[in-house]
């Protein structure tokens, strides 16, 4: 049995969170070790290790939350790719609104941008990457 809170399937939003918490270390641990190590500029290492991440998120929430087994994986890596990368746009909107306006620190901001970004990829991965075959025609 599935449990629904508010449209969130508890069946599938903690493994999405956790594939979350996985792709996120990849992208800080990789950007780390490209600045430190290679002496790669911060924003190009950055740009290179989130992309990094969406990769390691898409074949685990493909796999492992959604159990997906679709064929068109080229047309579903990009819809993902699109949500992921709104999701960037969407954090970096939110960081710097609290950080500008609301006079929240850095690292405050970025928890709850953090956090309504996860909302937000969640929502669109379920309903348009890794959609049922009879939510399709919802």
């Amino acid at each position: 049995m599935e449990m629904r809170i508010a449209g969130l399937s508890h069946s599938r939003i903690v493994p999405f969170f956790c594939v979350g918490v996985l792709s996120s270390l990849v992208d800080i641990g990789l950007m780390y070790w490209c600045i430190t190590y290679l002496g790669i500029w911060y924003m190009y290492a950055a740009a290179f290790s989130y992309c990094c991440g969406i990769v390691v998120s898409y074949f685990a929430n493909r796999y492992i939350t959604f159990h997906d087994t679709s064929t068109k994986t080229a047309v579903q890596f990009a819809t993902f790719s699109a949500i992921s990368i709104s999701c960037l746009v969407v954090n970096l909107g939110i960081v710097w609104l609290g950080v500008t306006f609301f006079s929240l620190t850095p690292l405050l901001a970025k928890i709850v941008a953090t956090c309504l970004a996860f909302l937000w990829s969640y929502h669109g991965q379920s309903r348009f990457t890794f959609r049922n075959p009879e939510q399709a025609g919802r």
